[in-house]
């Protein structure tokens, strides 16, 4: 049994699909805090930095009575951090601006119980045809994109515009349950 700590529909997807019991917790890490505070803009520096803030508030909240998995993701497109769209107008920018480019989706992962921990930081990469306009207004309207890094869903609206990836789908999804298996393997 796990604990995760993020509230993701997808992650708690993942989970489900592998088998690996889990109960979902708050973690309680708010990351407004970090892009106001200290401002950072490096995308693989965030994520780091927002995983390890959220496995923090939670093992102080939790402990390890239950192991800890914590999650954190965020887009890179052409360097830039791409996190959580604000509003319609900020994800239609976003989308915008990977519209035939590469896209990067760097999740990092932290796993924590009594015997070990485990810290994963990986990257997908996708090379993508350019959205048709009326396509993306038709994903806007339908409100797919909230709660997404850069509103991107590679199992949704980008799936039909990737060209080439490089990298795990599940990363890109937000967990990299790929790296994480063999680790979890060992606390059944």
């Amino acid at each position: 049994m796990l604990r995760l700590c993020s509230t993701s529909k997808v992650r708690q997807e993942i989970l489900r699909s592998f088998g690996i019991p889990f109960v979902v917790s708050d973690n309680g890490f708010d990351e407004e805090i970090l892009e106001m505070t200290l401002k950072i803009e490096s995308p693989k520096v965030f994520a780091y930095v927002a995983a390890l803030g959220k496995y923090k508030s939670a093992l102080e909240c939790y402990g390890l009575e239950i192991p800890l998995l914590i999650a954190d993701s965020v887009v890179s497109c052409n360097g830039i951090l791409q996190r959580k769209a604000k509003n319609e107008a900020q994800a239609f920018a976003f989308l915008e601006a990977q519209s035939g480019k590469i896209l990067s989706v760097i999740s990092c992962a932290i796993l924590h119980c009594e015997a070990f921990y485990y810290m994963d930081l990986s990257a997908t990469h996708y090379e993508l045809e350019y959205f048709g306009q009326s396509e993306i207004e038709s994903y806007l309207q339908s409100g797919l994109w909230k709660g997404k890094a850069g509103a991107v869903m590679v199992e949704g609206f980008h799936k039909g515009f990737i060209k080439k990836q490089i990298g795990s789908t599940h990363n890109a999804m937000g967990l990299h349950i790929e790296a994480l298996l063999p680790f979890l393997k060992d606390m059944r």
